[in-house]
């Protein structure tokens, strides 16, 4: 058994938080691209209706909670500015909004 100093677990617990932060980041990036994206005049709604069939995925195989199924329908469904204020939010759930995101597609397409 391999016991940790106090130090070590508080350095340890830093780096966590650290990485997490790091990754909070992103998503928050990676979400301000998505609003960006959805305003644009020449594929909007084609990044919004995308971001739908994801969620019909989730929903039809059950893969995401039923809570971020609703929640994400809800705000794709909001005028442009109300969504952009709901996805970008900047509290416990926008956050967790953000680690189940339908966005992920723009990822993809990112590093092509």
């Amino acid at each position: 058994m391999i016991l940790m100093t106090e130090a070590e677990i508080l350095r340890q617990r830093h780096e966590a938080r650290v990485a997490k932060r790091e990754i909070d980041l992103r998503l928050m990036d990676l979400h301000r691209r998505a609003v960006h994206a959805m305003e644009a005049a020449d594929h909007g709604e084609s990044v919004r209706q995308m971001a739908l069939q994801q969620i019909e995925k989730w929903d039809k195989g059950r893969l995401c909670n039923p809570k971020y199924v609703a929640t994400w329908r809800a705000i794709l469904d909001l005028p442009a500015h109300d969504r952009q204020v709901a996805i970008l939010r900047d509290d416990a759930e926008g956050l967790s909004l953000r680690q189940n995101s339908p966005f992920g597609f723009l990822i993809v397409r990112e590093n092509e």
